[in-house]
């Protein structure tokens, strides 16, 4: 017989997955599951039928308190919220990152904390509804309500057609070429006409207070801070979660986390982590990975 550390081990990398998609931070993540784990071992006799059911029950819950305490702390934040990247190499995904985009967190912030849960548990873990009205104390004619209802916002905020991975990373390379070289034509030539730039400094490092809309202003505001960069500033192409990216360090300091979202063979959204609170385990695992 299995013991309870084993038994939890076995879902530890699915729970890590969906307390991640649902807060959009890996610190928060791994304290969400902690915390379900210290349940977990104090439920006593308990009898349990379904460990994995039972526990992501506890992860998604936890994960719902989570969300509504935030709704107060954000309306402190400073400037735009972005997620927290999930940053390897373009040849190594890491498992966290699997089947998760960048910009659908992003736009998953769009949706109350109840269809988010509803949405994730459904269409990325592939949920019984049964399973879902449990967890949320719900009808299951609620719950389908609720995955249609993020399903319908979400492909509202979203009309656009992704691009493969080869084009997704050209198109990166391309934008970072055209930015380092100051090549404002190509620049342009990258972006959608309608395409966002959304910066996160939480307050903590320079970024622009709000997003900035439109090709030419993007082209132009990235003009300008290429030129406020240090000489000692070094470019790391990554994978930031499912699409390329890159990551900015200043000396040996990490800076920045850049990543996008595409329609088609151009870019309509960039995504900057300038917040060093977002980037620290980041800087961690580089740091793990030359030790």
């Amino acid at each position: 017989m299995e013991s309870p550390e084993s038994v939890f081990e076995s879902h530890r990398a699915e729970l890590t997955r969906i307390a991640y998609r649902m807060l959009g931070s890996v610190a928060d993540a791994e304290d969400i599951v902690q915390d379900a784990y210290l349940r977990w071992s104090n439920r006593g006799d308990e009898d349990v039928v379904s460990p994995r059911a039972f526990l992501r029950t506890i992860v998604t819950r936890l994960c719902l308190d989570e969300i509504r305490a935030a709704k107060s702390r954000r309306m402190d934040y400073t400037g735009p919220w972005l997620p927290e990247p999930i940053v390897s190499s373009r040849d190594d995904r890491l498992e966290l990152a699997e089947s998760v985009s960048f910009a659908l967190l992003v736009l998953l912030e769009n949706l109350s904390a109840e269809e988010r849960a509803a949405y994730l548990l459904k269409r990325m873990f592939d949920c019984e509804y049964a399973e879902i009205a449990r967890t949320l104390d719900m009808s299951e004619g609620a719950c389908r309500q609720l995955v249609s209802r993020a399903e319908k916002r979400l492909r509202a905020r979203n009309p656009r057609f992704a691009a493969n991975s080869a084009t997704a990373e050209k198109l990166a390379d391309r934008f970072l070429h055209a930015g380092a070289t100051g090549d404002l034509e190509s620049l342009l030539g990258v972006l959608t006409d309608e395409a966002v730039l959304i910066s996160d400094g939480g307050g903590k490092r320079l970024a622009a207070r709000a997003p900035i809309y439109g090709a030419e202003r993007i082209a132009r505001f990235l003009m300008g801070i290429a030129g406020k960069a240090p000489a000692n500033q070094s470019i790391v192409p990554v994978q930031v979660n499912e699409s390329p990216g890159f990551l900015v360090y200043w000396g040996s300091e990490l800076h920045s986390a850049i990543t996008f979202d595409f329609d088609g063979d151009r870019i309509c959204s960039v995504y900057f982590v300038v917040n060093p609170d977002k980037l620290g385990h980041i800087a961690q695992q580089a740091k793990n990975a030359t030790v």
